[in-house]
């Protein structure tokens, strides 16, 4: 038995409850950076290395270890993934239910809640069995998050799909990630501005109150931080930040003149700083500029990219 968790604490907690198997933790973060149909192990390791200013050589060797873990893994009896209803999980869960969709016992503890803060002993008994639907839906919706028309994604993003909890809603976390029809802002960074519009400027408190928020995004403090600092460099910044020396939680940030308008729909967040990164399979800075229209909770084509 092999036990796939979300990340090395849940694993270590594992681990100290005694649960019979191998612990392991997927180290990877398939929620961020280039996840095109043609995706390999060297992007993902130069993508993950700058991103999360990691030694090259150290990541590659990490990524390859955990392919030779997940491989070796279609020989156990029992495969039992750990997930949290939340963006950066579901992705990654979505890849694993691929991988494993033909293994002879596949069983999931999907939770609601963070698996820091649960019971692991009475969770895992009652794992449940991975349903072939359940593997259906995840197969699709991997080919459309790789896919490099973003429009593919609509058909989750619509309707909830009753034997994959949490699938739609977290689909529409990552659409809301694209440049907003109404102002050009991602929903991470819409979110993220409220919070800082709403008098909370210290990052720790900006990402405590982040990460509590539901539907949650799952991201870490990092990924937080450089979205915050994004926001904060570019053309036309909409965040003004003040350094405390040697204390990165101490950081504080203010909204410039030009983000009150964002906020207010009064000016686009693209127009003012052309998109940059990747979102699955969708490089924005190459590719049309999609838009989420949250209204209709579904990718378009932006009308600027049409004209």
């Amino acid at each position: 038995m092999i036990h796939i968790h979300n990340g090395d604490v849940v694993a270590e907690l594992a681990l100290q409850a005694g649960l019979p198997g191998e612990q392991v933790a997927f180290r990877e973060a398939l929620a961020n950076g280039p996840v095109p149909s043609d995706v390999d192990l060297e992007m993902r390791a130069q993508f993950l290395a700058a991103g999360y200013d990691l030694k090259l050589l150290r990541v590659r060797h990490g990524l390859q270890q955990l392919e030779e873990t997940l491989g070796a893994a279609m020989k156990e009896d029992e495969v039992v993934l750990w997930f949290e209803h939340d963006l950066f999980c579901l992705i990654n869960l979505v890849s694993l239910l691929v991988r494993f969709a033909t293994h002879r016992r596949l069983t999931l503890i999907w939770n609601p809640q963070p698996l820091s803060q649960a019971e692991l002993v009475p969770l895992f008994e009652s794992r449940s069995a991975v349903t072939p639907s359940m593997i259906k839906a995840a197969a699709r919706v991997w080919d459309a998050y790789r896919s490099n028309d973003a429009t593919g994604l609509n058909r989750f993003t619509k309707r909830a799909n009753p034997d994959f909890p949490f699938l739609r809603e977290g689909l529409r976390l990552h659409a809301s990630r694209f440049p907003s029809l109404r102002n050009g802002l991602g929903g991470m960074e819409q979110r993220l501005l409220e919070i800082i519009a709403g008098g909370v400027n210290e990052f720790r408190f900006i990402f405590e109150r982040f990460s509590v928020d539901v539907p949650r995004f799952g991201f870490g403090d990092g990924d937080v931080m450089r979205t915050l600092r994004r926001l904060a460099s570019g053309s036309t910044p909409l965040l003004s930040i003040v350094e405390q020396p040697a204390s990165p939680v101490r950081v504080a940030f203010t909204l410039t003149p030009v983000a009150r308008k964002v906020l207010a729909d009064e000016a686009d967040y693209v127009e003012l700083n052309p998109p940059t990164g990747w979102l699955g399979g969708v490089d924005l800075a190459h590719e049309n500029w999609w838009r989420w229209d949250e209204r209709q909770h579904e990718i378009i084509l932006s009308p600027s990219a049409v004209s």
